[in-house]
């Protein structure tokens, strides 16, 4: 009688405190349901337009003793698929480096929701095809194979459009051999008019590297870019944000967990909180 009791009231607060778990993590993510961009550490950002959702860089293992990692309850949440994480259309990876990208989580992932795409370098996808279970998840891989230099390339995946540029890694030339790529998608969904982002992962912030694909850029305009938070320190990095990119507005991202005040001094937009958020509005259409 006594131990039924106990079990009751064991019961009781554990449904009570997963409740409130819920409500709290649901409302810390609340404004991420339109077109909208949310923070989930270091360069990992959920972009939402109406039903259409990405996650960028959303896996990775590793800090180096400086960056954040996604709070363990916001990954819990991303594997149950609790909004705003629900129906994922894609997860889109900028490089291949521990502190954006984890195959084996990638692979757990992509196993539960069979539906989600995972769009990589080619480099991403070799660690992806070297893990046992890749086989069950071959059809939900669409890589990206560039060389420095090579033309830009696009593919459409469901609601989609997803075009690439390889960059540099940042510290170029040392880096030459990383596949780091500076992804324009635009996000189409059937009640909202498209959304179009730009995640830079860990680029070079040298317009050299930039320039030969002008026309590019100014082909689609992007409603928010996100370039990692030292293109805000030199002026070829401004340049290539205000000028070059054809991007409306930007929000740094990869902020190390103690915020440089020489960013904070900028007055530029970044992400630094885990489950911040921002509108992204749209680019009108003539």
């Amino acid at each position: 009688m006594t131990r039924s009791i106990i079990n009751t009231k064991q019961k009781f607060w554990k449904n009570t405190l997963s409740f409130i778990f819920c409500y709290l993590f649901t409302s810390t993510f609340a404004n991420a349901h339109d077109a909208s961009s949310t923070y989930l550490a270091n360069a990992s950002i959920l972009v939402t337009n109406g039903k259409t959702k990405v996650l960028f860089d959303p896996f990775f293992h590793k800090n180096f003793g400086q960056y954040q990692l996604v709070p363990e309850q916001t990954l819990k949440a991303v594997f149950a698929g609790l909004p705003p994480f629900d129906g994922i259309d894609a997860i889109i990876i900028s490089h291949a480096h521990g502190d954006h990208f984890a195959a084996d989580d990638v692979v757990r992932y992509l196993m539960r929701y069979p539906a989600t795409k995972l769009i990589a370098p080619q480099q991403a996808i070799n660690q992806v095809n070297a893990l046992p279970e890749a086989k069950k998840i071959a059809k939900q891989l669409y890589p990206i194979e560039l060389k420095f230099q090579q033309p830009p390339s696009s593919m459409t995946v469901d609601s989609l459009f997803v075009e690439g540029v390889r960059i540099p890694h940042a510290g170029w030339p040392q880096r030459a051999d990383v596949e780091n790529i500076v992804f324009r998608v635009t996000l189409k969904d059937t009640d909202k008019a498209p959304i179009t982002v730009m995640h830079m992962g860990d680029a070079d912030p040298d317009d050299d590297h930039y320039l030969p694909f002008k026309e590019h850029w100014q082909q689609q305009q992007t409603d928010t870019a996100f370039p990692p938070y030292w293109f805000f320190f030199s002026s070829e990095g401004n340049y290539i944000l205000d000028e070059l990119i054809n991007a409306k507005q930007h929000t740094g991202v990869h902020v190390p967990t103690v915020v440089p005040d020489k960013l904070k001094a900028t007055g530029k937009d970044y992400f630094s909180v885990s489950g911040d958020t921002r509108e992204i509005k749209v680019s009108t259409i003539e």
